[in-house]
């Protein structure tokens, strides 16, 4: 496996550790301007993956669902903490961590974790599918 999916995986698997706290335990709702809602699970989750992929990959950006666009837009990560927040917010545990890697304007890489079942697909391209 190369850095790249090593990191991706890691900060996938993170992220959900810090969205199952809250999932687990409690957590305030908010509404975005978009009319959808965000809580504190997906905001750390997102911090969290930021951290992490920076600190392997200095150069990367990044374009997050809760903080937008930071950085380089040739290769940046793209970050969903918590695809299906309604879900999440309901207790439903049909929601995952989604991250994908953009170089210049293709997808290269990506990652689906769902912590609640335990699941974890990723794929790179030229790689294979996992």
């Amino acid at each position: 496996m190369d850095r790249v999916m090593e990191a991706a995986i890691e900060a996938a698997r993170a992220a959900g550790e810090v969205a199952m706290k809250y999932f687990r335990s409690g957590f305030d709702v908010e509404i975005k301007p978009d009319r959808t809602p965000v809580t504190q699970a997906d905001k750390e989750a997102e911090r969290v993956m930021i951290e992490l992929l920076r600190r392997a990959f200095p150069d990367y950006g990044f374009l997050g669902e809760e903080f937008g666009a930071q950085g380089s837009k040739e290769i940046r990560w793209i970050i969903d903490p918590i695809d299906g927040t309604k879900n999440f917010v309901r207790r439903i545990p049909i929601w995952a961590v989604l991250l994908a890697l953009e170089e210049h304007g293709e997808i290269t890489a990506g990652v689906v974790h769902n912590p609640v079942t335990g699941e974890l697909y990723s794929a790179r391209k030229g790689a294979g599918a996992y």
